[in-house]
């Protein structure tokens, strides 16, 4: 994935005009279908969790003016992006007033989040292939999203960058540039999850392949990644432990004030509602008379701790076969539903189907890649699988599966180009 971009960039002012010009037609273009997407399409607050977000901006407004202490979110909703919808909130804006606001403020967010993927492709990857990415990005799925006032581009965006530096610690030594991107990594984990709370089983997969590889490594005295000669054991261990220390300090510091909160509230540092109980009934109908109608958004539900849900609970009470009926009924709308209403499925068909015929066509090269990156390889099929299941064991509470699948659209076509 290293692959140094050989960037050719125009030599002449011709050049450089003509490249102006493709980059203010398509700039044009996403916005114009952007916004009207928004104004044919999206004509509802309450569509896909709006009128929660634009309430969190609200009340959060008014706990900066020192008008009204209000717990936000309700633990379901993270506070990141309607603290950034509260910058521009005025008292005086109608609720479709605000709504409105959101759906442009939300499409001038997206264009500074391509730009920041663009920045990245073309720093990793070769030209052509970092143009194809970010255009794949930008009309697959980005432009539909674009106009709603909702966390999902602003998360998939920093679940991105935090995928980007856990793939970088997995493969590199332990220099001082290393040191830094466990920091800004950690951070940038901690600032998805502050987004939507879907960022912590990526940074425990991480974490967990991490601390294998390198108990591996320290038994096996394999050389350091980062010098290629042989180093003590006991030296190389404590520098990469002290990596990922770094990491998971950085992750555990920007995430404490709300952790601390959640836990003076809700007795749990990483409380959510979605997490702790909705994900374990059956469907929505099923959560909405449980612990929601219990207060479970203001502090723990007040139910005996035998109504609760919770895994192991769900475990006994369900079969392997009504596990397994759950799940295919998500995979299944995973594929149909993102194939019908996003265009980035066609793409991800064409960029899977290159990707299996050149490692097909080219075995031997692609054994010996995976064995130089293997704690990579495990880290990505780890992701693939969890995620994957994670989401369509989740769709009857949620009752779509694509908006979480996008979150990983960009990490996956990265990985293939």
């Amino acid at each position: 994935m290293a692959v140094e971009s050989g960037v050719s960039l125009p030599r002449t002012r011709a050049g450089w005009l003509l490249l102006g010009v493709a980059v203010a037609a398509l700039v044009s273009f996403y916005v114009a279908g952007a916004t009207e997407h928004a104004r044919v399409v999206n004509t509802a607050r309450a569509r896909a969790d709006q009128s929660g977000y634009l309430w969190d901006a609200v009340a959060i407004h008014r706990n900066w003016q020192g008008t009204q202490d209000e717990l936000i979110g309700e633990r379901n909703r993270m506070p990141l992006y309607p603290g950034f919808l509260a910058l521009f909130y005025d008292p005086a804006l109608s609720p479709d007033a605000f709504f409105e606001l959101g759906k442009r403020l939300n499409i001038r967010l997206s264009l500074v989040l391509l730009l920041v993927i663009r920045l990245i492709a073309h720093w990793r990857l070769p030209t052509a292939w970092a143009s194809a990415f970010t255009l794949v990005v930008a009309f697959g799925y980005f432009i539909f999203k674009a106009g709603y006032a909702q966390s999902e581009l602003l998360f998939y965006t920093f679940l991105f960058l935090a995928f980007l530096a856990q793939v970088h610690l997995l493969r590199s030594g332990t220099g001082r540039r290393d040191a830094g991107v466990a920091v800004l990594g950690g951070s940038i984990a901690a600032l998805a999850h502050l987004t939507k709370a879907a960022a912590l089983p990526l940074v425990g997969l991480f974490s967990g392949v991490y601390v294998v590889w390198e108990i591996g490594l320290f038994f096996s005295q394999a050389p350091d990644a980062g010098t290629g000669t042989p180093a003590p054991r006991s030296t190389r261990a404590l520098r990469r432990a002290a990596l990922l220390a770094l990491y998971l300090g950085a992750f555990l510091l920007t995430l404490y004030p709300y952790i601390a909160n959640s836990h003076r509230v809700f007795g749990h540092y990483f409380y959510n509602v979605n997490t702790t109980f909705y994900i374990w009934y059956d469907d929505w109908p099923a959560a909405s008379v449980g612990t929601y109608q219990h207060g479970d958004g203001v502090g723990w539900p007040d139910l005996p701790p035998d109504q609760l849900p919770s895994m192991a609970r769900y475990w006994r009470e369900h079969s392997i076969a009504q596990i397994a009926a759950r799940l295919a009924d998500g995979l299944r709308d995973l594929v149909v539903v993102t194939y019908q209403r996003f265009w980035i499925a066609k793409f991800l068909v064409a960029y899977l189907a290159f990707a299996v015929a050149l490692l097909l066509s080219a075995r031997r090269a692609a054994r010996d890649l995976i064995a130089a990156h293997l704690p990579l390889a495990l880290f990505l099929a780890a992701y693939a699988v969890a995620y994957v299941l994670a989401i369509a064991f989740y769709k009857p509470i949620s009752g779509t599966t694509t908006r979480m699948f996008l979150a990983h659209v960009a990490p996956l076509l990265f990985t293939l180009s």
